[in-house]
C-alpha cells in the first residue's frame, strides 16, 4: 500500500482496530468491506463524518493484500500528525523506549502493555516514522497505539535530548547489582530502554543509562522475550504511573 503512504493516508483493517481509531481522534476517511463481511451498526455510527462507505470484490482484497493476511473490512485514515521529543516535557510519567525491534508482535505486545499500565508514553529508535503505521504494527498493538503518545526518534537525537534534559534513563541487564523491584520507589520519570530481540539495547545506550536492574531469572534460562521482560519491569512502576 505505498500509493496510501505517499498521500499521508494509513491503512487500517479488522473492526476492532478501527474502532480503537476512531476512539483516539483518527480521522477515518473511507471505510471498504468485500464477501459477506458486514458492517456493524456500532462502526457505521462512530465513523468520522462525510466517511463514505464502499463495498468490493473478494478478489479485490486479494490483489489489495497480496502476500500479506487477507482482510474482509478496512479503512482509509488520516496519518496522524508525528510527535517529536519536545512532547517529553508536557508528559510526568514513565515512558517506555524500544531500540531497533524488529518483531511486530513484540512492539505490539509492549504497546498494549504500555496502556494498561498507564505508561506515559513510548519511543521508538530508529524507525522511520512511515514505518509506524504499517498494518502489521497496528494489528499487533489491536489498535492500541492510537491511544498512547508514540514518537520516533535516532538514537543519536535521543541521547542528546537526555543528557540536555537531564533524563534519568534505565536499562535492564543480565548482571546489573540492583534488583527490578527495586525501582517501585523511584520518585522521578524514567525513560526505560528496551534493546532488539537479538543484541539489546546498543553499547551507546548502556553507556548513557543512569540506572541498570536485572530481573531475576531461573539460572537454567539463559533470557526472557523482550516484551515479557517489559511487561515485568513496567509492572513496578505501577503505582508511581498510576497516581
Amino acid at each position: 500500500m505505498q500509493l496510501v503512504r505517499t498521500l499521508n493516508q494509513i491503512l487500517i483493517d479488522d473492526e476492532e482496530n478501527i474502532l480503537q481509531a476512531l476512539k483516539a481522534g483518527v480521522e477515518v476517511e473511507s471505510l471498504y468491506f468485500a464477501g459477506e463481511e458486514v458492517v456493524s451498526d456500532e462502526l457505521r455510527n462512530k465513523l468520522t463524518p462525510g466517511a463514505t462507505i464502499h463495498e468490493v470484490a473478494k478478489r479485490t482484497t486479494k490483489k489489495i493484500f497480496e502476500n500479506d493476511k487477507l482482510s474482509r473490512i478496512f479503512a482509509i485514515a488520516e496519518t496522524p500528525k508525528p510527535k517529536g521529543l519536545e512532547l517529553l516535557k508536557s508528559i510526568k510519567k514513565d515512558i517506555v523506549v524500544l531500540e531497533d525491534l524488529s518483531i511486530s508482535g513484540n512492539i505490539g505486545n509492549i504497546i498494549r502493555t504500555s496502556l494498561a499500565l498507564d505508561l506515559g508514553g513510548m519511543i521508538l529508535l530508529n524507525m522511520d516514522p512511515l514505518d509506524l503505521y504499517d498494518r502489521r504494527l497496528i494489528r499487533a498493538s489491536r489498535g492500541y497505539m492510537f491511544s498512547l503518545p508514540i514518537m520516533t526518534a535516532p538514537a543519536a537525537d535521543f541521547l542528546a535530548y537526555c543528557k540536555a534534559n537531564n533524563e534519568t534513563l534505565l536499562v535492564t541487564a543480565m548482571d546489573a547489582e540492583m534488583s527490578v523491584e527495586e525501582i517501585a520507589s523511584i520518585p522521578e520519570r524514567l525513560l526505560i530502554v528496551f534493546g532488539s530481540e537479538k543484541e539489546g539495547c546498543s553499547p551507546e545506550i548502556e553507556a548513557a543509562a543512569t540506572m541498570r536492574v536485572r530481573i531475576p531469572i531461573n539460572a537454567r534460562v539463559e533470557s526472557l522475550n523482550v516484551s515479557a521482560a517489559a511487561g515485568i519491569t513496567l509492572f513496578q512502576r505501577i503505582q508511581l504511573n498510576r497516581k
